[in-house]
Formats: structure tokens, sequence, C-alpha cells
């Protein structure tokens, strides 16, 4: 969807074909295109002259000499293109055609078919729908108070406010990501929450990226093209949009994507976090390590808890789950109605890796959905420990605060895994495929669990206080 830089792009470039050019013939392909009586419209244009071409918002305004204004918007892919002559044959597209004395045509195209175009007077354009409705574009904006009034009556995100052209004009989906990024405010965060500060620095930044957009020729987002043989070049200093799973330019995090608002939505997960979700405490280790003491720990002092392996065993009871594992490993994986054979599965994914990798495929983006649910239940104010083995691997570290990665001494472990149903040298083989070192590097705090529970609970208590 073309965007103010991009309708910016657009104005400049009609400026410099149909200024002084006189509309000899209006031929309407698309009754849809103009709002209200197409046959006023047209009559209202013949015989009139282009005296300038102006932008409000995402709106073009075309002034012409007869005191008459038209307003065109865009929509998802409407685009100008200019012949200097008469093409005979135009694109099915087509849904207006602008034919001049000199013999030059003005083509909109509009492959969906959304864009629209309504006539008014010069007088009292700006007084009357849909103009009279925007908010103001943020290049004039000197005060946030007003935009500070409005957000605190608002619980939405601050991505939806933003694209609100209600509340400020001109912001797209583009062009938000791209502010909140600069600002490191999460897309969810309510609009409430949003501080007089973090107010003007999105203002701030709203120009910052905006005019880098207008100086770039705007951004071509798949179909978008501002003009015949002319491209934006902002989308090659895009720092969010469009790069999820890509590596943050800030602090090298990969990049996320969501949908907020119905919008797909790019964002960094360790720079942007939003202050409306609880206090989350990531814990991992290898098995035996005494992650569940940890977890044990943090519950006993207000946190609320949920372990990876609980929420897996309850997956193993999904109709959809029980059919996608039982594919992958086959029938026998199934016991009865409530049991599956994790012998069986724990056996394989040791024996072969890639059954091990499609496993998780299956399971985490599901585990995730419950952490995401769980965490959009809580207040603020309340707090939550992740029990998670595979914390790093499933990116399940993004919804954390901070994490603990609980070491043990190898000799201690085995001990302590002698206690276990599991054979010992079954939980090494698992514990083998985890990168431990890497791990460690990402932990925010790396805690030694090889003495006894009181001195965990020192290291704990450090933690906490």
């Amino acid at each position: 969807m073309p965007e103010l830089p991009e309708v910016e792009t657009i104005k400049n470039i009609l400026n410099n074909f149909v200024i002084n050019r006189t509309i000899r013939e209006v031929k309407i392909l698309n009754r849809n295109t103009i709002q209200g009586d197409e046959s006023l419209f047209r009559q209202a244009l013949l015989q009139q002259t282009i005296n300038q071409v102006s932008r409000l918002g995402k709106f073009l305004i075309f002034h012409l000499s007869n005191n008459v204004v038209f307003l065109s918007h865009l929509r998802m892919e409407g685009k100008y293109f200019f012949y200097e002559k008469d093409q005979g044959v135009y694109d099915k597209h087509a849904c207006v055609i602008f034919f001049f004395n000199d013999g030059s045509v003005l083509e909109y195209n509009d492959t969906r078919k959304f864009g629209l175009m309504k006539l008014d007077k010069h007088s009292s354009y700006l007084d009357n729908l849909p103009l009279s409705k925007l908010g103001p574009e943020p290049f004039a904006i000197k005060s946030v108070d007003v935009l500070m009034q409005k957000a605190k009556k608002k619980q939405i995100p601050i991505k939806v406010l933003l694209l609100d052209q209600t509340f400020i004009s001109g912001l797209g989906n583009i062009y938000v990501d791209e502010v909140l990024f600069k600002t490191k405010i999460h897309p969810e965060t309510p609009a409430n929450l949003i501080s007089k500060v973090q107010m003007e620095e999105l203002v701030a930044a709203s120009v910052d990226v905006l005019k880098m957009a207008i100086n770039s020729g705007g951004s071509t987002i798949r179909s978008y093209h501002p003009s015949q043989g002319i491209d934006g070049g902002f989308q090659t200093k895009l720092h969010s949009y469009g790069r999820e799973n890509l590596p943050c330019l800030r602090c090298n995090h990969p990049l996320r994507k969501t949908f907020v608002g119905g919008r797909g939505t790019t964002f960094c997960p360790k720079c942007q976090k939003n202050p409306a979700s609880p206090h989350v405490v990531g814990i991992t280790g290898p098995i035996g390590s005494g992650k569940s003491s940890v977890a044990e720990y943090y519950r006993q002092h207000g946190y609320q808890a949920l372990s990876g392996d609980a929420i897996v065993a309850d997956l193993y009871q999904d109709g959809k789950v029980r059919a996608l594992i039982s594919k992958l490993f086959g029938a026998n994986v199934i016991l009865d109605d409530k049991n599956i054979n994790k012998d069986l599965i724990i056996a394989t994914i040791i024996e072969e890796p890639n059954k091990k990798r499609k496993l998780e495929k299956i399971l985490h983006p599901r585990v995730e959905e419950v952490i995401i649910k769980k965490i959009k239940t809580m207040k603020r104010d309340e707090k939550l420990v992740l029990e998670i083995p595979l914390l790093f691997e499933s990116k399940l570290d993004d919804y954390c605060n901070e994490t603990i990665y609980v070491d043990i001494n190898p000799e201690i472990q085995k001990k302590r895994l002698e206690n276990r149903r599991i054979p010992v040298e079954i939980s090494l083989a698992l514990n083998a495929g985890f990168d431990a070192k890497h791990n460690k590097q990402k932990a925010t705090f790396v805690i030694d669990n090889s003495d006894s529970l009181d001195d965990l609970h020192h290291s704990l208590e450090k933690i906490i206080s």
C-alpha cells in the first residue's frame, strides 16, 4: 500500500507532468472509483486546467482552474501512469483516464479497485470528510499534549493507534514498524502506557523515518511503484518491516513477526519489550541439573509457573498432535487413549536427529501458543517462571525478561540421574544434543547446582533480590 512517502513521491512526479495541462475528456472505466455522481465528476473536470497537485496524509489533491478540487486515495495498489500520446488500448486495470488537450494522457490504474476519487470545492474541501477527520501529520506536531490526552483513553496496542489516521495521518504499516523499532517500543504496548517522553520520541522518529523515505523515493514493496520507470529506494534501508528471522541491526537477535490489529508486524523481541506483560523468568539446563528445584523456589516466591514438560504431556492428549506423532514415529507410539510410548520417542530421536527436529517443529509452536496465551491472561504486576529444557533452541527466551542456565558437575549429575526412571546413559545421550556453551553465553545468569539445596537457594536469593 502506498504510504505517505510514496504518495509524496507520486505528488512530486505528477507535478512534473500534469501542471498546466487542460483536461479534454474523462473516461471512467470503473464506476466504483468515483465517490458521488460520476456525471457531475466528469462535467466538473472538462476543459479545466490542473494548477497544482498537493498532498494531505495519504490523499492526493488535484487543484483545478475553476476552484474545484478532486481528492484521490490510492488505497492498496492505486497507481498513476502518464503517457505523452494516447495509447489507444489501456490496461485491464485502468479505472479512470484523463485525456489532455495536447494529446497526453494520465491513467489511474488500480488492480484491486479499492482506490477512490471525490469531487469538492476548493474553499471547503479541508472542512469536509474525509480530510476533516485526519489527524496531524508528524511534521506539523509541535506539542504531544493532545496526542497524550487521546492515548491515555486507549488500551489498544500503540501500533493500532498509530495506524489510525484520525490520530496521526500518514503512517502506514511499513513505517509504523520502523518507528516502533527506532524507539524500542513493543507494537503491542497499550497506548495508555505510553509516556510523554515516549510519545515525543515516536513523533520525532516518525519525522525522521518519513523524511528519509521521502528522500529515498518511498518504498517499493511488492506491487507498488511510484511511476513508470521509477522505483522507491527506502526498502533497502528498512530495519524491521519484512525482516522476519533476520538479525536485529541493533542487537543481532532474530526479529519476530506477529499480527497486531490484523496487520503483519515485525519487531525485535529483545529490544522491544511490552511493559504490559508480566515479569517472566526462563529456566533451562541439562537433564538432572535441578531446573525443577529452581522453578519451585520461584513459585514459592510468588511466581506462577509453567513447565515445558507438562505442556508437552498435555499436547500428547491432543488428537491432532497424536496423529502427527503417529505419522512420524509409527502407530506403535500410541499406547492407548491417554498414553504415548515415550521410550520409543526417546530412542528414535537419539538415533535419528532428523526426527528430533521434526518432533520439535510439531511441539515448539504449540508450546509457544500455550505460553503466549498464559502471558496474555496475566497482569503486568504478576510474575511467571518458565521451566523449559529447550528454552533457547525453541526461541522461547524471547518472552523472558531474564534467563537462568542451571549448570551442574557431571559426576553429581550422574548420581542424581541414577534415581530416575530413564537410564543414565539415555539421559546423557539426550543432553548431548544441547549446546551448553551457547546456552550459557545467552543466559542472563548461570548458576551451579552441584552442592546442597540451601546453596542453590542462596544463589537464587541473590538473583531475585
